[in-house]
């Protein structure tokens, strides 16, 4: 009988031993969560076309959270809009969700007084790829500039350009299917256009338009 407990001491030890270090913990566990973003809807056109001197007032957006599914009113986070002088300016939204992920949307302000300006609408097409770009006459002295770049690649790619002089043409730093992209020392000339395209996927060499 003696010799049992002994046994059973033996194989009790050990049991106590390794339910006794047990020990829980969440300190490093990482949880993994879906990849989605908040959605930003701009109350109102994406692009608004003003004469100088205009009192502005953005529309504001509306928040779409893309966790709970709450929709609600926010305001820009930043407006660079001087209605005294004319230019392109933009107005940003941020949005970030619970996870940490997030949607920016822009509206563009085109600030504009010009007169019996020239009309630029028209197809060009550029001479070193023989790739066209288009302009779009929006309003007067306002104009959608479609494939700056007259690269076959980026065929969608748009920017607007607002002429705050007579024929003095702005295109600053604007979001697009490229990322950020501006023209610079833009040129109209009696056969077409020269330009220079800002953008880190472009080559910063002066590209050479020819109206059709």
């Amino acid at each position: 009988m003696k010799q049992i407990n002994k046994l059973l001491i033996v194989f009790a030890i050990p049991l106590l031993f390794i339910t006794g270090c047990k020990k829980e913990t969440t300190a490093d566990v990482s949880r993994s969560v879906k990849v989605s973003y908040p959605e930003i809807i701009l109350n109102g056109e994406d692009l608004i076309i003003i004469p100088v001197g205009t009192t502005y007032t953005d529309a504001g957006a509306k928040l779409k959270d893309d966790i709970s599914g709450a929709i609600t009113d926010i305001q820009p986070v930043s407006s660079t809009v001087n209605t005294a002088q004319p230019g392109l300016y933009l107005v940003t939204f941020r949005a970030v969700n619970a996870n940490g992920f997030e949607t920016t949307a822009t509206r563009l302000v085109a600030v504009t007084s010009v007169s019996s300006a020239v009309n630029r609408q028209g197809t060009y097409l550029r001479t070193a790829t023989g790739v066209n770009c288009y302009i779009t006459k929006l309003a007067e002295g306002v104009y959608e500039i479609k494939n700056p770049g007259g690269f076959a690649g980026s065929p969608n790619t748009t920017v607007i350009m607002v002429e705050t002089a007579l024929n003095v043409y702005v295109c600053p730093p604007q979001p697009t299917d490229f990322g950020t992209m501006s023209v610079i020392n833009i040129n109209f000339n009696a056969t077409g256009v020269t330009w220079n395209v800002i953008n880190p996927g472009f080559g910063t060499g002066t590209r050479t338009f020819i109206k059709q």
